[in-house]
C-alpha cells in the first residue's frame, strides 16, 4: 500500500533507514587473551593480536582457595547510619590476609547472588532476551580463589542498607565507599591494601571514590566509565538512561528500592521547588511537541512521581547548565575501559583518561573493547583485573606496567594491538567530501550543490528517511582510529532537528556494520570554543538558539571515538538522518533517541561538506 504520508517519494537521493540492517555489536563474542613472554626491551606496538593482549612476566596465579560470604554485614558510617554488605572470601585460609576489592553500584548487592550460577552462560547483549545490565557486581568465583577479598555494597537507602536514598548522590557517594573501605582493611582477613572494580553504575563508583580515595585504596579499575555529563554535549534525550532504570531496556531488572523503608521513594527533585513553579516546569514540558505527541511519555510527565528522573532530565535539556563531571579528577592509579559505540560509555572513558593529569601517565591505562555491551553478568576480562590489582595491591610485578598504556579492540578484522598513545601521534586526518548523487571522496571538493531529505513527524509515518554517501572501494586495507567529525552546511524548513550521523563499514556482499555514531540537537549548535579540541568539536550546554528557517548554517559534530580496518573491496559509508528507527530490534531493546516529533525538511548543502577521518598509514 502506497505511503500516503511519503514526502520523499519523487527524490531518489533519500533512502529508507531499517537499524535492522545495521550490524551494531560482534555476536558470540568471548574474550581470549593473547599471552606475550616477557623479554626486555621488546616492541609490542605495531603488531595486530588475535586476543587482548598480555605480556606474562611471571607464572600467573591459580585458583587456589574455596570461597565463603558473610551476607548482610552491617558497616557503621561516620553519620551512624549502617550500609549492609556482602563479603566473599577465601574460605580455606585460617591466618592469611588478602586485599580487598570493593564493588559498589545502585543495583545493589542481593541480585548480585545468580553471578555464582549465572557465570557459566554468558547472556550476549542484543542477542539474547534475558541480557540483565544489573549483573555488573564482578564475579568473586573469579578473584576470590585468587587471593583477595571480594565485596559487594548497597548504597544508602536501598535493600538492606540503612539511610535514604537521594539517587545518584548516594548510590555513588565518596565518603561512604571511604568508610567501608577504612572498615575492610582494619578486619583480620586484610592486608590493609583495597582497590575498586567494576562496569556502569559500578565503574562511576571507581570514579568518584578515585577522585576523593580513602588512604588505602591504591588503585581502581573502572571497567566502563559511565556519564551522560561529558564535554560532547548533544542536547537530545539518550532513552536508554530513563529505560535502564524503568526495566525497559534489554531484560534489566526494576531500579531497587529500600527494603527496610519502601515508603522512601526516590522522587523528582524539581518537587522542592515551590508549588507554581513546579507547574510552570511541567506546563513548559508538556508543550514541547517532542513530549506533546508522544503517547507513551505525555502521560508520564503527567503523572510526574512515576519516574524520579523523567521530569528533571527533560526540564535540564530544555535549559542546560554547566555541570562539574569530575571525570578528571582521579588521584589513584587508574586502568579504564569501554565498548565501542556506546554513548554512555565510550566518550566518558575517553575524556576521563584525556583529563586524569593528577596521576602519573605511567599510573593510568585504557582498555576498549568489542562494541555495545560485554555479556551479563559483566565476567569480561576479569584475568586483566586480576592483574592489575595484583600490581597494586599485592606488589606483583607480573608485566601489566610493562605494557603500553592502551589496549583497543580493532572493528573490522576483530583483533587487537597496543598503543602509546591518545589520540595516535602518526594520525593523518584526511577530507572526504560529500558528493551530489552519494559519493564520498577524499580530497575532492564538488562544485556547490543541495541535496535533501524530509522526515516527516513519526506518528504520521514511521519510516525513517536518510542521505547515504560511499567512498569507492577501498584498495588495500585502510586503518581508521580516533575521532571522525563531520562538518557540513544545512538548511531546515523549521526551528530545530535532530541530526544524527553513522559511520558504516559497507562490505562487497552489501552488508553494513556500525563503525560510530554521532549527534545533535540543532538549536545547540553553539560550538564550546574552551572545550573543543582540533579533532573533537564540543558543543555548550546553554539556552537554546531556535535555528531560522531556510538560513544555512555550518555544523560540526564529532562521531565517537573508533578504531577500525575498512578492508580492501569494502567502501565507508555515511548515513544521515534524524530518527531512531523505532521498527527496529534496537529501539524495542530500548536503544533509541528520542522521536523527533513534527516534519522537517533538511537540506544539505554540498562544496564544503566534509567527514574528516583520522587515517592510521602503515608503520
Amino acid at each position: 500500500m502506497e505511503n500516503k504520508y511519503n514526502m520523499n517519494k519523487d527524490n531518489p537521493r533519500a533512502t529508507e533507514y531499517h537499524s535492522d540492517d545495521v550490524l551494531a555489536l560482534l555476536p558470540g563474542y568471548r574474550p581470549v587473551a593473547t599471552k606475550i613472554p616477557y623479554e626486555e626491551g621488546q616492541k609490542l606496538t605495531g603488531a595486530y593480536y588475535d586476543g587482548h593482549p598480555q605480556l606474562i612476566k611471571v607464572p600467573e596465579t591459580e585458583p587456589t582457595y574455596e570461597w565463603m560470604v558473610e551476607k548482610d554485614v552491617m558497616v557503621p558510617m561516620r553519620d551512624g547510619v549502617r550500609v549492609a554488605i556482602d563479603v566473599y572470601r577465601p574460605a580455606n585460609a585460617e591466618g592469611e590476609k588478602f586485599p580487598v576489592i570493593l564493588c559498589m553500584g545502585e543495583w545493589g548487592k542481593d541480585g548480585q547472588d545468580c553471578i555464582e550460577w549465572y557465570r557459566d552462560y554468558e547472556v550476549d547483549y542484543f542477542i539474547n532476551p534475558f541480557w540483565n545490565g544489573s549483573l555488573e557486581g564482578g564475579d568473586f568465583t573469579y578473584t576470590v580463589p585468587r587471593g583477595f577479598v571480594h565485596i559487594i555494597g548497597e548504597p544508602r537507602g536501598l535493600g538492606n542498607s540503612e539511610g535514604v536514598n537521594l539517587g545518584d548522590e548516594t548510590w555513588h557517594n565518596a565518603k561512604d565507599m571511604q568508610d567501608i573501605i577504612g572498615w575492610a582493611v582494619k578486619q583480620p582477613w586484610c592486608t590493609g591494601k583495597a582497590v575498586m572494580q567494576g562496569p556502569s553504575s559500578y565503574g562511576r563508583a571507581c570514579l568518584v571514590s578515585g577522585a576523593d580515595p580513602h588512604p588505602d585504596m591504591v588503585a581502581v579499575r573502572p571497567a566502563e566509565g559511565p556519564s551522560h555529563l561529558y564535554d560532547n554535549f548533544s542536547g537530545i534525550k539518550d532513552s536508554m538512561f530513563y529505560n535502564v532504570h524503568n526495566g525497559l531496556h534489554a531484560y534489566d531488572q526494576l531500579q531497587v528500592n529500600s527494603n527496610l523503608h519502601p515508603e522512601h521513594r526516590l522522587l523528582p527533585k524539581y518537587l522542592a521547588k515551590p508549588k507554581e513553579e513546579q507547574q510552570a516546569i511541567l506546563d513548559e514540558i508538556l508543550a514541547d511537541p517532542d513530549v506533546k505527541w508522544n503517547p507513551k511519555f505525555y502521560p508520564q510527565v503527567k503523572y510526574p512521581t512515576v519516574s524520579h528522573q523523567l521530569v528533571d532530565e527533560l526540564y535540564y535539556l530544555a535549559h542546560p547548565y554547566e555541570v562539574e563531571s569530575g571525570l578528571g579528577d582521579i588521584k589513584v592509579p587508574m586502568y579504564i575501559g569501554a565498548c565501542w559505540n556506546n554513548d554512555i560509555y565510550c566518550w566518558a572513558t575517553f575524556e576521563s583518561y584525556r583529563k586524569s593529569t593528577q596521576i602519573p601517565e605511567e599510573h593510568k591505562k585504557l582498555m576498549i573493547f568489542p562494541p555495545m555491551n560485554a555479556s551479563r553478568p559483566f565476567c569480561w576480562f576479569h584475568d586483566e583485573d586480576v592483574r592489575w590489582h595484583e600490581y597494586w595491591a599485592k606488589g606483583i610485578d607480573n608485566g601489566i606496567m610493562d605494557e603500553p598504556p592502551i589496549k583497543i579492540f580493532t572493528m573490522g578484522i576483530n583483533k587487537w594491538k597496543f598503543e602509546n598513545e591518545w589520540p595516535l601521534a602518526r594520525t593523518k586526518y584526511a577530507k572526504f567530501y560529500l558528493q551530489p548523487g552519494g559519493g564520498l571522496a577524499e580530497g575532492e571538493a564538488p562544485a556547490p550543490a543541495t541535496e535533501s531529505f524530509t522526515q516527516q513527524a513519526p506518528y504520521m509515518d514511521t519510516t525513517v528517511y536518510c542521505l547515504r554517501y560511499a567512498t569507492p572501494e577501498f584498495e588495500e586495507d585502510t586503518e581508521v582510529t580516533g575521532h571522525p567529525t563531520l562538518r557540513f552546511d544545512a538548511e531546515i524548513d523549521a526551528d530545530d532537528t535532530n541530526w544524527l550521523i553513522d559511520v558504516i563499514d559497507l562490505a562487497p556482499d552489501g552488508s553494513r556494520c556500525l563503525m560510530g555514531a554521532g549527534y545533535l540537537k540543532a538549536k545547540f549548535n553553539t560550538i564550546d570554543e574552551d572545550k573543543s579540541l582540533d579533532y573533537y568539536p564540543c558543543h555548550k550546554r546553554q539556552e537554546p538558539i531556535p535555528i531560522v528557517p531556510g538560513e544555512v548554517n555550518r555544523y560540526e559534530i564529532a562521531v565517537m571515538p573508533l578504531s577500525c580496518v575498512f578492508q580492501k573491496g569494502h567502501r565507508m559509508e555515511l548515513i544521515i538522518r534524524n530518527q531512531s528507527d523505532m521498527r527496529g530490534k534496537m529501539a524495542k531493546n530500548g536503544i533509541y533517541w528520542w522521536p523527533f516529533m513534527r516534519t522537517v525538511k533538511h537540506t544539505l548543502h554540498l562544496g564544503n561538506s566534509y567527514l574528516e577521518v583520522p587515517i592510521i598509514p602503515e608503520d
